[in-house]
This record gives C-alpha cells, structure tokens and sequence, in this order.
C-alpha cells in the first residue's frame, strides 16, 4: 500500500532535483556562452535555450515553495521569452542577437510546461492539463532524441546541434513525468523540510553539471586538436606536393635545355606522355615561343586546351609570365575555375632551347584533384575545405549551414600564392570517433542526484517519525506520572485540610470522610463511615438537603455551591456548614467539601451593624491593609473622589495621592505598625477628574492588620484661608509698593489707629500711634493750620480731604504725603469716627520736580543752540519752535504753535522734505537728508527723529558751503582743463624740441663722416654739439617720463617685486657688468602699486647706485625688506657710494637738482624727482640717509594691499 505523503514527497523531490538541473546547466550554458562566444573549435549551446531554462528552473522553486504569484509571473515570463526568442529565428545568419533564436518546437514545449504550472496553481484540475501536456512532451523528446539515429526524424530534433539535442531531450522527457503531478505538490497539505533536501540537491547536480560542463570543453579541446593536426598534415603534404610539381617542371625544363634545343617531335610526345601518365594531377603541357604562342601542346582532354586558351587571354598573363622568365624559377599561378567546377592553376618555367632564345613550358595542374588525394585516407569525421580570394579549391564539408566550423589556416604555396584551409564537422552529429561522454555523466549525475535527495528526505521523514514516536512516548510517561502525582495530593488534602471531605452514596450514606470532621463536629471518620449523614444533620434542614441531594444525584443542578446546613456537634451544639457538592456519575458516588462557618456568621452579624454606621457617616471611611490596596470604602468616600466602589477596591490608594505626599503617607503607615495612631494628617489626593482634594486623615491599625481611615475633605476650607493669605500679602505688597497705610480717629475715645505702613511712613516702630493732637506736630509749620482745619471740618460737615503736605518724621527726615480722610457716620446719623489713606509721594513729590526743572532746562538749552529745531505731533502741529528756528522760517513762535507744519509752509509738499518726514513718521526710522526750500531761498541740512510724540526736527542753513563747494568744483574743472593744456603742450613740445634734435644728431653725423676735410677745432665743435643734443634728448625724454607719472598711470594691483627687480636687472646687465658691481638681495614681499611706474623707481635707485661710486671702487649694494606688516613693509636700497650731505636730502628729490658735479656724473636731475611722483601716487613715503663717501640709504615704506 503506497502512502500517499511518500508519494507526494517523492515528485517534491523530482520537481525540485528538476528545478536545480534547470537552473545549473541554463547557468553553465550562459556562462559558456559569454566567456566562448563564437569561437571556433566550441560546441557552445543556445543562450536563449539557457535564459529559458534559469527562468523555469525558479518556477519550479517557486511551485516547491507555494510561491504562488511568484510562480505565476516567471511562468508568464517563460510564454513571453519563448516567443521572442522563437521570433528571433527569422533574423539573417549574421545577425548578433539571432544567437539567442530556439527551435519552434521548443517554444511548443516551454508553453506546455508555463501552462501546466499555471493550470496546477489557479484551477483545481490542474493535473488534467498536466497529463496532456506530459503526454505531448514525451512524445516530442522522444523523437528529438531519436533523431540522432534516425535522419528521417530529423525534423523533431530540439537542438540546433547534436549535443544540444542529447542533452534537451532527456531533460524534456524527464520534465513530462512531473507535470501531472505539480497540482499535487503545489496543493500538499504536509510540511515537508525541502530546505535540506535543496542544499544536498544543489550540490550533487552542481557537482554533476560541472564535471558535463568540463568534459565538454574537454571534448571540444580534442576536436580543436584533431582539426589543428589535420590542418598541420594538409599544409605539410599540399606544400611537399606542389613543391614536388614545380621541381618536376624544373628538371624537365633544365634537361630540354641541356639539349641544346628542343628534343624531337617523337621524343617530345613521348616524354610528355610519360609526365601525364605518371602525375595524374598534371592535366596539360605546352611550350610558348617568345611572342607567348604555343608551340607544341599536349593534354588529357580538349577542355584543357580551352582553358589554357583562356588563362593566356588574361591581362595579368603577359606580365605574370615576364616575371617567371626574369627569375628563371618556376612559377605557380593563382587558381582558376572553369564551368565543370574544379580548380587549375598553371606552373611556368622559362626555358633556353638555343642561346638568345627565351621560350616558357607551361604546365595546367588540377589543384582539386591534388586535395582529393591528400584528402583520400581521412576517416576522422572531419570535413575540408579549401579556398584562395574568395574561390573553392575543394570542397569536402558540403553547404556552411550544415557544418560547425573548427578551424581556419592560411597557407603560403607559392610566392605571393596564399591559400585558406577550413576544417570543420557536420553540424548534425556528435563529436567523431568516440563515445561521446558529457550527456552520459550529466544525466548518471541527475539520476544519482536524484536518489541522493530521495534518500535524505527519507532519512528526514524516518527521523520525523521517530521524534514524533519519541514525543508521544514522553508525553505519555508525563501524563502518568501527573496522575500519580495528582492521586497523591488528593490523599494529602484529604489528610491535612481543614474542611470536611467526604463522599455519600446515592443513599446518603458517608463512604469516606476527612480527618477534619473530628475538629470540626467532635467524631471521626472511623465512626461516620457507613452511617447516613441524618446522623448529624438538624432535623429542620432535612427536607431542603434531601431535595438538593435528588437534584444533583438526577443531573437538574450541575453543582452545589454554598449550600448551608446545621449539623450537630457532638456536645450537643449546632455548627453551620457551608458546603459545595458535585455528583460523579465515573463514580457514582457525592463528592462534598463542606466548611465551618459559624464564626462568619457572627462576623456578618458584627460586620452589617459596623456597615450601617459606615455608609451614612458624613465623613470619608476607607479600610487599607499594609500592602496598600482599599479593602472598604464608604459612599462619601466614593462620593468625593467620583470613583466606583469597583474601581476602588483591591486598587492600591498610593495611585490616588499626590506623589509629592508618598513619603508622609508611608511615615504614617510605618508609625501605625509600630503602634502609634495617626491623626490630623494633610495630604492630597486626587479624583477621577484629576482634581486635587486636602484631606484630614486620622487611623488606627487593627488586629488583623488593616487600616481604618477617617479622612475630611478640607480643599474648600483651605482654598477660603489660602484666599484669606493672599488677599493679606497682596494688601500689604501694595502698601510696601505704593508706600500707602491705612488709619481711623475713633471720635468717641479719642484713639487712633495706624497701620504699619503709616507708621514706617513716620519713622515710628510698628504699634506705637500717638493722638491726634501728637501727629498734627508732625506736618511742618506752614502745613500743619491747613491739615488741622480740614480734619476739624470733615469732623463737623462731614467734607472729605485730599491733601498734599510735608512732615517731618520722628528720625528727622522730611517727606512729602497725602493724606486722604473721610467721615464715618453710625446708626443714628452722627459721625462716629473718621477713616483714610496715608501715602508717601516724596519719590513722585521730587521726580515731578526735577522733571520741571529738566523742561526749563531743556528749553533753554534749545534756546541757546545754533541748530534751529522744531518739533510736531502726529498730527504735524507744530508744538515748538526755538528762536533759531523763527529765523531761518522768518515766522514768530506765537505764528507757528498749535498749526499744522503743511498750512503754514504749503511749498514742502510733494518736496524731499514731504516725502523723508513721511517716510521717518511711518517708519519710525531717523532720516538725514539736505534740501533746498524755495520759498526761503535757502539750503538746510536736515535729521528728523521720530518719536511715540510726534517727530524733532534738527536743521541748519548750508547755503554757505555749498556756494563754497560750486565754486570748488568749477575751480577743479578749471585745474582739469589746465592739466589737459599742459599734457598735450608736453606733447607738442617733446614733438616740436625732438624734431630738431633729430636734424642736428643727423646732420652732425654726416659732418663726421666726412671729418677728413675738418681740422680738429671743428670735430671738436662737433663732438660738443652731438654731446648737446645728447643731453637735449635724455632732459626731454626725463620730462616726459615726469609728465607720464599721472597721465599714463596703471590701476593698481598686487606685484611680484622680486620678478620687477629681475627684469630691471636683466635690464641694466651692460652696465652692471661694466662697473662691476655686486648686488645682493633679500626676500621681498608683494606690493600694491603699478607695476610699469614700480620698475621706473626700482631702475632709478639702481642706476644712480650703480653711477655714483668713487672711482677705482665697484658699486656694493644692498636690496632688503623690513618693518613688514598685515598692510605695509618698508623697501631699504643702501650702497656705498659716494654719498651726499643729508642737509640737501630734500632738494634731491626736486626736478633739475643735482647734489654732484656734472663732471664724471651724467644726468638730467629728474630721476629723483620721477621716482617721488610715483611714490606719492601710491601713498610711500621715503627717507634718504647719507653721508658723504660712506654711501646712501633709501627707505620707501610701501602699502602690501
């Protein structure tokens, strides 16, 4: 009997070994794919055939793993895959993607397969289509397989080539047996543990796939092989034949020549006839005269005579045929193919019958019938062919479609004769000669795979069994030894419980009792045992047990609970029982336990008077034990807080008090148990509101450890006395803040309240009041009639007072009050008493004052400044005006107070002055602006602040300075216009004084040159004149250099001075060398100037150090910075020249001023002068220091940014 777990366990584990075979060779067959490509010599199956199966390979997962709409997306990517790369077939050969084309008839059984997964998902009789589909798979692998063996099959096969084909069609077969049964695994109700059986399956069909896929590149390592010594045999032999060809051709041409001539036509016929009849592949021979025309010929057959007609028609001929004769070798031609399809070329070897003679043997070679017998003794199932430029030599293979191509050789015949030799093997068979291994130990591997997952998910489930064995056997053992245990504790509680435990027949007799009975009723179990319980039943309970009894015995009543009777002791007297019983049909037997309850029945009589007195008490009543949870309460309790009973009882009361008042309430619990009661204990708890109550609590802990608490809610009591403090502390802040006291004139005793106020006001402790005539003494003289008089006539006509007046207090300290006062009347209409206000209004009394004095002050202070000054309201009324400002508005203050700013000066509106007054009013921003105001004929500068007021106004009369400042600005235009004339009079000047100049330098050059007729006062004259214009020139050029500082200035950046001082170097390098001189320089930072004019003062200071040097001597000089800064570093130049007096240290600097002698010294005396323009310009300052023959320093301090 098969057991149908075993049987779904079984195609579990095939459809799983299935999906792992899938996924592993589709993975192998993409991995071959993209790593081989097309290379030759590779038997590399379809990458669409791989992608198909890698995609099937998880569906089948996703069937194992009740994966549904997983299962259902790749099944539906399989249908969409299969027909696009089915779709793919109809591309051109050459086509890059058509690699990924499969056959139709595997598109066929890819649809069969996503249709039985999607049928065994979502349809109940899912395995009906699977039986169909199982059936037309089978049928299509079987024949595809057999088609290797049966050519008429042909048509069936699956793969595109014969190994793609084994291995397809076994996995197809193998894949029909599963369909029928993927509803029944999909559907499976027991778990089974694949988790494992997937890890063993993926190994061993890795494992498998692996060792097919090495074994495969091993095979087709050995076919490259065999193709690469097939092609190695060919070329060795093809070139051995043809060099054996045209060595014939050679010999036969040097014999005909040794002869002195060509032998005779018997002889000639003959020995051609033996070269046809030996060398079969020779098919013609002929002799051509030297104008290329035969002269004899012998062939095999007229069709070669054609053909060699023409080879010699060719164009090439003639000069192929010139070459050969030239080298004197022989030649062999390129192939030619004539309409019977075989392949000629032609060997041609000059040849010398007489001397001066140059004749040519031709010889017709068939090239195809030379690699039919090289090709003749081949039985490697491998197919050659050969082809030259695009023509087939020999063909063995048959059509390209049909053959795999393995390998391709180009092989050098002859000189530039190079021919392609192609082996290959027929696409539709296995690789040659052998067994073919890879299918046999792919599919072994499957199978043994296959039983390898069997075999542990048999082992699994054997193991399952035997846990589950193990597990009913423990729980078995556990049951028993809990009925065992159970048995036991029954008889201990019968023993050792303190109620009666008894059982009672359906005849009320006791068929065993507990030990307690002798406790509780004074026999034992030994003398009730047998006897029926009307024993020791009262005789008014018996008729209401016998009936309860007859309802549990008959089913009508489940069970009996809190069922009294009186039973009696067996003193005589009366104990109540409260039982609770239950019939045991198992048994047949009353199973009762029955307790004591006499001493509750007192209890409940005690407890309902104590309830009564608990309920209607109006204060708050709670019983807590010491673990803190409410064992009673009463309803004020309940009532105040708005808690239920329910929610109350069994809660812990910490939950209800504030957590400020834990710790008092803990100290009280922890007095209570030391013995000590509580009382008057404040603290707050809060309701079901989360209002705070104050209760009073008062407790005592009684016997049995509980709490009776007496509690009084005081929140209203103490929010009245909270009331009361605050109202006293406000009244007193207000009369510390205010410094203001309260006092009453009882008029009847003559006796005078203050309060402390009052009495600190008088510099008086706190209590001590004096009469009425005592505290008049301490107003000062000239205010005490005034106070007096009022308090006499608020006494008499009842007016009340107000008065502001001065005292001087008991420490002597003079104050300023107000004392307020006013008459109370009594019953009758009299006035009884008279009652005030005292207040100390010094601070106000003086802050008033001095406020006053600020205001007079103020405007006198306004009064006395130049500035005129005004101020408006919102409204722009003017609210005053000082005097300054009467004379700038030519109007009286008395004209402009009170009226509006625009009634008054209408022409401001719409002016700059409208518009910034509006602007600051709005803003609340201060504005400074100047204006001119036309109606007054003046400028005013003007700030305007405005204020929560209105807006101040401060301006003056600036008419003044800026007439001044017109005519500033016209003088600056007119000195602008002036440098204009100048600079362009500096410019005419130099044209017009260099023009001139030119002549006489050029006119003298010419008296020199002709010097020879000149005596030498006259080349003296005209060395002098030369001399002249030289000095003319350098004076003119110095004063353009002077006029160019400002004129052709540069903007300003940030300079390289060491570069500057490199070029001026590099510039001065004649006369540097010349004297001699050694020049030493420091590190220089950068500096910010022009740095056309900075090389101008560079090359001036250098120049006149280098010049100016005692003779004899070479020029020293120094370069360094110092003094450097964030912003400035200071330029020091010294030598060791000859040096100047320092009293004439300014006249250096100034145009045309020289502090040497001309003689021995060149020079205009504007250097300095340039180089003091230039660096006023860039804000430098400099200092020379010198002493006459010790040398000079310049110091040129320089801005860095």
């Amino acid at each position: 009997m098969v057991n149908s777990r075993n049987f779904t366990i079984f195609w579990l584990c095939a459809v799983l070994a299935l999906a792992i075979a899938f996924g592993s060779i589709g993975s192998g067959i993409l991995y071959d794919a993209l790593t081989a490509g097309g290379a030759p010599g590779r038997l590399s199956l379809k990458p669409g055939g791989g992608l198909l199966a890698i995609v099937l390979s998880i569906g089948f997962l996703a069937v194992v793993c009740r994966k549904r709409w997983l299962a259902t997306g790749l099944s539906i990517t399989v249908l969409v895959l299969a027909l696009a790369f089915a779709s793919l077939a109809t591309l051109p050969e050459a086509h890059a993607i058509r690699v990924l084309a499969i056959n139709p008839l595997l598109l066929l059984i890819t649809t069969l397969i996503a249709v039985s997964v999607l049928t065994a998902i979502w349809w109940h009789r899912g395995w009906r289509i699977g039986m169909a589909s199982a059936a037309v798979s089978l049928t299509i692998g079987l024949l595809s397989l057999l088609s290797q063996w049966y050519p008429a099959l042909a048509g069936f096969s699956l793969g595109s080539i014969a190994e793609s084909t084994v291995v397809i069609s076994p996995l197809v077969i193998l894949c029909s047996f599963t369909l029928p049964f993927l509803h029944q695994v999909f559907h499976r109700q027991a778990d089974v543990a694949y988790r494992g059986l997937l890890v063993v399956g993926a190994i061993g069909i890795v494992i498998t796939t692996l060792s097919w896929h090495f074994l495969r590149l091993q095979h087709s390592q050995q076919v490259l092989e065999r193709a690469q010594a097939l092609a190695d045999q060919l070329e060795a032999s093809g070139t051995s034949a043809h060099a054996v060809n045209l060595a014939l051709i050679r010999r036969l041409a040097e014999r005909w020549e040794l002869l002195e001539g060509l032998p005779p036509p018997a002889f000639l016929d003959l020995e051609i006839d033996s070269y046809l009849r030996d060398f079969p592949e020779l098919r013609l021979l002929t002799v051509l005269d030297p104008k290329q025309r035969p002269v004899m010929t012998e062939a095999r057959g007229l069709e070669y005579r054609f053909w060699l007609h023409e080879f010699l028609q060719q164009p090439e001929f003639p000069d192929w045929l010139e070459h050969a004769i030239e080298s004197r070798a022989p030649h062999l031609s390129r192939a030619q193919q004539p309409e019977n399809g075989r392949a000629y070329a032609a060997i041609a070897m000059p040849i010398t019958p007489l001397p001066g003679l140059s004749w040519a043997m031709i010889a017709v070679v068939d090239l195809t019938h030379v690699f039919e017998g090289l090709t003749q003794h081949l039985n490697d199932n491998l197919s050659v062919r050969v082809t030259t430029d695009g023509l087939t030599l020999y063909d063995q293979a048959g059509p390209e479609q049909s053959q795999i191509l393995l390998l391709s050789r180009t092989v050098n015949v002859h000189h530039d004769n190079e021919w392609t030799l192609h082996i290959s093997m027929p696409r539709g068979t296995l690789p040659p000669d052998e067994l073919y291994l890879p299918p046999l130990v792919l599919f072994s591997g499957l199978v043994l795979s296959f039983l390898l997952m069997l075999s542990h998910l048999f082992w699994r489930e054997s193991v399952r069994r035997s846990e589950s064995l193990q597990l009913l056997n423990n729980t078995l053992n556990y049951h028993l030894d809990q009925e065992r245990a159970l048995r036991s504790t029954n008889e201990r509680i019968l023993e050792f419980s303190k109620d009666i435990l008894c059982s009672i027949s359906r005849e009320g007799i006791f068929l065993q009792i507990s030990p307690a009975c002798e406790d509780i009723l004074g026999f034992t179990p030994e003398e009730l045992q047998g006897q029926h319980y009307d024993l020791i039943l009262a005789q008014e309970d018996r008729a209401a047990t016998e009936q309860e009894v007859r309802l549990l015995v008959s089913g009508d009543h489940d069970k009996a609970q809190g069922f009294r009777t009186r039973l009696r002791h067996r003193d005589g007297s009366i104990v109540t029982i409260s039982w609770t019983a239950e019939w045991s049909k198992a048994d047949n037997a009353l199973f009762c336990v029955g307790r004591d309850i006499s001493d509750e029945l007192m209890a409940e009589t005690l407890t309902r008077e104590r309830d009564q007195f608990f309920s209607l008490s109006p204060d708050m009543f709670c019983i807590v034990d010491l673990n803190s949870y409410f064992f009673e309460v009463n309803n004020t309790f309940v009532n105040t807080l708005g808690y239920s009973r329910e929610e109350l009882l069994g809660t812990s009361y910490l939950q209800l008090i504030h957590k400020e008042d834990h710790d008092a309430v803990v100290a009280a619990v922890s007095s209570l148990t030391e013995g000590y009661d509580v009382s008057d204990l404040h603290i707050r708890a809060q309701d079901n509101h989360g209002n705070e109550h104050w209760l009073n609590i008062n407790a005592i802990l009684s016997a049995d450890d509980l709490i009776y608490v007496v509690a009084r809610d005081t929140t209203e009591q103490r929010r009245i006395e909270q009331k009361l403090r605050e109202n006293e502390a406000l009244l007193k802040m207000a009369e510390r803040v205010a410094m203001i006291g309260g006092w009453v004139v009882d008029l009847e005793t003559g006796q005078s309240t203050w309060s402390d106020a009052v009495c600190a006001i008088h510099d008086v402790p706190p209590g001590q009041v004096p009469n009425v005539d005592d505290a008049l003494l301490y107003y000062l003289p000239e205010h005490r009639q005034r106070i007096a008089n009022a308090v006499q006539t608020c006494i008499d006509t009842g007016i009340p007072f107000d008065e502001q007046l001065q005292i001087k207090t008991a420490k002597g300290r003079l104050r300023w009050v107000r004392a307020i006062g006013h008459a109370v009347k009594g019953s009758d209409g009299s006035i009884v008493r008279l009652q005030g206000a005292f207040q100390d209004v010094t601070a106000s009394h003086q802050a008033m004052e001095q406020i006053r004095r600020f205001a007079e002050r103020q405007a006198t202070v306004f009064e006395s400044i130049t500035d005129a000054f005004f101020t408006v309201d919102r409204n722009w009324c003017f609210t005053y005006v000082n005097r300054r400002s009467e004379e700038l508005l030519h109007k009286s203050r008395d004209e402009l107070l009170g009226h509006r700013l625009w009634d008054m000066f209408p022409g401001a509106i719409g002016s700059e002055f409208d518009e910034n007054y509006r602007h600051a009013m709005a803003t609340g921003e201060s504005v400074s602006f100047e204006g001119y105001y036309e109606p007054l004929d003046n400028w005013l500068e003007i700030s305007a602040y405005p204020s929560e007021e209105g807006l101040a106004v401060y301006y003056r009369s600036i008419r003044e300075r800026k007439e001044a400042q017109w005519q500033l600005e016209a003088t600056m235009q007119e000195l602008e216009r002036s440098n204009r004339e100048l600079q362009d009079f500096a410019f005419v000047a130099s044209h017009d004084l260099q023009e001139p100049l030119r002549k006489i330098q050029a006119f003298s050059d010419r008296l020199i040159s002709r010097s020879d007729t000149l005596n030498d006062q006259d080349k003296d004259y005209l060395r002098r004149m030369q001399s002249a214009a030289g000095r003319m020139q350098n004076l003119i050029n110095d004063l353009l250099s002077y006029s160019r500082v400002t004129t052709r200035a540069e903007p300003m950046v940030s300079c390289d001075t060491r570069a500057i001082l490199d070029e001026v170097m590099q510039d001065m390098e004649t006369s540097i060398s010349q004297e001699q001189a050694r020049i030493d320089i420091g590190e220089l930072p950068a500096t910010w100037g022009d740095a056309t004019q900075l090389r101008q003062v560079l090359q001036n200071l250098l120049s006149n150090a280098v010049k100016f040097h005692a003779p004899g001597q070479a020029p020293e000089i120094t370069l360094t910075a110092e003094d450097l800064t964030e912003s400035h570093w200071t330029l020091v130049v010294s030598d060791k020249g000859i040096g100047f007096d320092e009293r004439y240290a300014e006249k250096l600097f100034h145009p045309f001023q020289r502090l040497h002698q001309k003689e021995g010294y060149t020079g205009t005396g504007i250097g300095m002068a340039i180089v003091k323009k230039i660096l006023d310009r860039h804000e430098a300052t400099v200092i020379a220091n010198s002493n006459p023959g010790e040398g000079t320093t310049f110091r040129i301090r320089f801005k860095r940014n």
